[in-house]
């Protein structure tokens, strides 16, 4: 009779090899190198000194990991209010996705559930990728999907803190993740081309709207960004405006995220911004916090 340790591990093992062998199932340990130590790319004062205690304000935080600054600012030419979080992380490791229920296909919850969850202090909507039916997805060095998408240009944050984006089918899923991926972003589009301003976009959601965009200044340094619209007083960003904006931030690549009623940016505990009819529920957030322990 077999043991049943054995048999146990004969199942287990039986179980990862047909995950492998499914199209776009990953059953692999994390594919990107540990990531980089970005201290030294920061301005002197950016992080605590290890042991300090957080300190915070109303729109702003600092610990020894990581420092957000948030800003409101009015864009007259778009008749737009657009708030942005400017952070510096030592590691991407503490700019996070997180994923509703802490699953990557949970059922869709409030930003005000999903972030305190896992000890956020700071988030913004994400891009719903795990609702598309193909295209990489990676969240926190682990790979979700590693399928094709032919429609949608590709953002990637890089283990090393850089962030760069293609253009829709410039390069295959297996060919972005031998690039070092620590996230990627299914959603679009990019915003900007070498560095500059784009002039004229044919997306189908090119017209007004509220907008969630994250923007890369360097290694380490990111601009989170959400634009109100809909109403009287802020009327959203076209995508040709908010990528006049976004390089306006000093950013060299940006992308595009989920926008509309999920618009929406919540600091320590708040919701900053005033999002289109309240708000709506998210599968997933782009996020600023610590890691979960081992063993979470």
């Amino acid at each position: 009779m077999m043991r049943k340790p054995f048999r146990g591990l004969l199942c287990n093992l039986l179980l990862l090899t047909l995950l492998s062998a499914l199209p776009g199932v990953s059953a692999e340990a994390p594919q990107a190198p540990a990531p980089a130590d970005l201290r030294a790319l920061a301005p002197e004062g950016t992080f605590l000194a290890p042991g300090e205690p957080p300190q915070y304000t109303e729109n702003s935080y600092k610990s020894e990991h990581f420092s957000i600054e948030i800003r409101q600012v009015r864009d007259e030419e778009a008749r737009s209010d657009a708030f942005v979080a400017e952070v510096r992380v030592a590691s991407v490791d503490y700019l996070r996705r997180v994923y509703s229920l802490n699953k990557w296909k949970g059922d869709m919850r409030s930003i005000k559930t999903i972030a305190p969850d896992a000890g956020m202090v700071l988030a913004m909507t994400g891009d719903y990728a795990s609702l598309f039916n193909a295209g990489l997805s990676v969240g926190n060095g682990v790979v979700y999907r590693k399928t094709d998408n032919r429609a949608r240009d590709n953002c990637l944050v890089l283990s090393d803190g850089r962030m760069v984006t293609y253009p829709r089918q410039e390069k295959t899923a297996e060919e972005m993740l031998a690039e070092g991926v620590w996230h990627s972003f299914l959603f679009g589009p990019a915003l900007l081309k070498d560095g500059r301003p784009i002039g004229e976009f044919t997306s189908p959601v090119r017209g007004k709207n509220p907008r969630s965009a994250i923007g890369y200044v360097s290694p380490g340094h990111y601009m989170l960004v959400v634009v109100d619209g809909r109403s009287s007083k802020s009327r959203g960003m076209t995508l040709e405006e908010l990528s006049r904006f976004m390089s306006g931030l000093g950013c060299q690549a940006a992308y595009n995220l989920d926008g509309g009623q999920s618009a929406i940016m919540w600091f320590n505990g708040e919701i900053v911004n005033k999002p289109y009819k309240g708000g709506r529920r998210l599968t997933d957030v782009v996020a600023v916090g610590p890691p979960p322990a081992a063993g979470d």
